[in-house]
């Protein structure tokens, strides 16, 4: 990889960004670095027109998904503008950027299922929960603390011990930008809570002693995210509820409930019980309302719908 690239990368990392951005940067970067290498051009002397080959060849010859353009974009115009406002080059060629010219706003899965969240309902939920994977006391908490809170898969499997507290039933998370962020639960986790801090199936783990974190295996002494999301997935399975909505060039299944569709759902359940935009907006740590006023416009889609379906009517002959 070119040295430039990895001297920005060094400046993410001065900005505390989160793992997972700093290693989604590192990727994208990569890639483009070698289709640079590739056409033999400079990363400085790169050209709009060079920025728009590169995003067809991903459009075309990857066949890469929307969502999936995008992110690998977002990596190259974020390089480009601190090079431009650093200095280092005259103009950002990512300006001239029409990027809905080669990626969709809506993903592949939203294309699928014609929503743009997928949530799961109250009963559906409960019948995730009944059908997750051994160890089940751990990976019905797992569910149900993700359900609960709204948090972010990755903030769940972030959690230590010391972020709970049980008595208040709230935990403080670290959440994007690390901006400090509290979320609560539900009474009716707190009997798993207690079995599985307190009932010896957390201490079984070899690393229950050294580990920090609320979620441990038999192997590791803390979850990953992408475990989580395997967890939810099987589960769904179980209780006959998954479907596979397409698979992506390089021939992995995609799946309609991952563990996202929990924070989905929370959100979704949180504005069917009656609860204000503000409230969720503050609970699911949106940097902005707009973000969470998504959530609202699909109730009133649904409402709509309803009225169409259902609302009352009479002949009239007038």
């Amino acid at each position: 990889m070119h040295e430039i690239f990895d001297d920005h990368l060094d400046l993410l990392r001065g900005q505390d960004k989160a793992k997972g951005t700093i290693k989604q940067y590192q990727g994208g970067l990569k890639a483009y670095s070698e289709w640079l290498e590739e056409q033999g051009i400079e990363p400085e002397g790169a050209s709009t027109r060079d920025i728009q080959r590169y995003l067809s060849f991903l459009k075309n010859e990857r066949e890469y998904a929307p969502g999936t353009v995008r992110g690998y974009y977002s990596c190259i115009s974020g390089f480009y503008k601190n090079l431009d406002n650093t200095g280092v080059i005259e103009e950002d060629p990512t300006e001239g950027i029409t990027l809905s010219n080669y990626a969709s706003r809506e993903t592949r899965k939203q294309q699928e299922t014609k929503e743009r969240r997928v949530w799961l309902s109250q009963e559906e939920m409960s019948q995730l929960v009944e059908n997750v994977p051994a160890p089940t006391v751990r990976n019905r908490l797992l569910v149900l603390f993700q359900y609960f809170t709204g948090l972010r898969r990755q903030e769940v499997v972030d959690v230590k011990l010391e972020d709970i507290d049980r008595k208040e039933r709230m935990v403080k998370v670290q959440g994007k930008g690390n901006v400090l962020n509290t979320a609560f639960w539900q009474p009716k986790m707190d009997g798993l809570l207690t079995a599985w801090l307190d009932g010896g199936y957390r201490g079984s783990s070899p690393h229950a002693e050294e580990s920090p974190y609320l979620f441990l295996s038999q192997a590791a002494p803390q979850l990953s995210g992408e475990y989580v999301n395997r967890i939810v997935k099987e589960a769904a399975e179980e209780a006959g509820i998954q479907e596979v909505l397409f698979e992506d060039a390089r021939g992995r299944s995609h799946y309609k409930y991952t563990s996202h569709a929990l924070r989905h759902s929370f959100a979704m359940h949180w504005l069917q019980n009656g609860g204000s935009l503000a409230t969720l907006s503050k609970q699911m740590a949106h940097s902005s309302i707009t973000t969470t006023e998504i959530y609202g416009e699909i109730l009133d889609e649904r409402a709509k719908e309803e009225y169409d379906q259902y609302a009352p009517d009479i002949d009239l002959s007038f």
